[in-house]
């Protein structure tokens, strides 16, 4: 128990912050790099494109940190020499990773984090909520017909044999989501786990360094002890 609630919390760690990160990588990303595209022709865009896929290359590095955190191993990829003063800054527009960053940061992250955040924060809603029920449920708001929802639901399954004053009671209501909220609850550590998965394995490959050895999962690998494992 004390395994399972520790993997979860670390993967609650990871998963919600990683919405706001993203969000906020996107944010100034897209703004940023499509002044560059519009102002290329008046030079200014070319400078600045090479300090937007700087920024990306910070959050990109912010993702592998992360990663890491989790407990997934990640190599450092390799970027082209900069060199120095304006020469390398403008170098930065010619390495394909730092455009990779950039696609991942804002077209890839952001989308992929959204669902990640939405589902396991409703999930973890739907546990919490069901298995509480019964203690706030009866101060919600109804219309003429009390408890709508379970007394619908339980006349369909049982082809009107449960009587309409037994399925619109609100014990009856507070079974059925305490039910749910078990069943959300112990499912709960598995879902976080796959969602915590996609979101790493994904940033591993489009971010890991290639070529690397040993086994892998599209580019990560768990390291021991602090891997997390099912």
């Amino acid at each position: 128990m004390k395994r399972t609630l520790t993997h979860l919390g670390r993967d609650f760690a990871y998963v919600l912050p990683g919405f706001f990160i993203s969000l906020f990588a996107f944010i100034l990303l897209v703004p940023l790099f499509t002044l560059a595209l519009g102002t290329a022709v008046l030079w200014i865009g070319v400078w600045l494109l090479p300090i937007v896929l700087l920024i990306a290359g910070g959050f990109a590095e912010l993702s592998r940190s992360r990663v890491r955190l989790w407990g997934g191993r990640m190599d450092q990829p390799a970027y082209r020499e900069r060199g120095s003063a304006g020469h390398g800054l403008l170098r930065c527009a010619t390495d394909p990773r730092r455009w990779l960053d950039l696609l991942f940061e804002t077209l890839i992250a952001f989308p992929m984090r959204i669902v990640t955040f939405v589902l396991s924060v409703t999930w973890a809603a739907v546990a919490l909520g069901g298995l509480t029920y019964v203690l706030w449920g009866h101060y919600i708001p109804r219309g003429e017909n009390e408890f709508p929802l379970v007394g619908g639901m339980l006349e369909a399954l049982t082809y009107g044999a449960v009587a309409d004053g037994l399925a619109s009671s609100y014990l009856v209501e507070s079974l059925v989501y305490l039910v749910l909220g078990v069943l959300f609850t112990l499912t709960l550590p598995l879902v976080m786990r796959g969602i915590a998965l996609l979101d790493a394995t994904t940033t591993a490959a489009a971010l890991g360094a290639a070529g690397e050895s040993g086994p892998t999962v599209a580019g990560w690998r768990p390291t021991s002890p602090a891997a997390p494992v099912a």
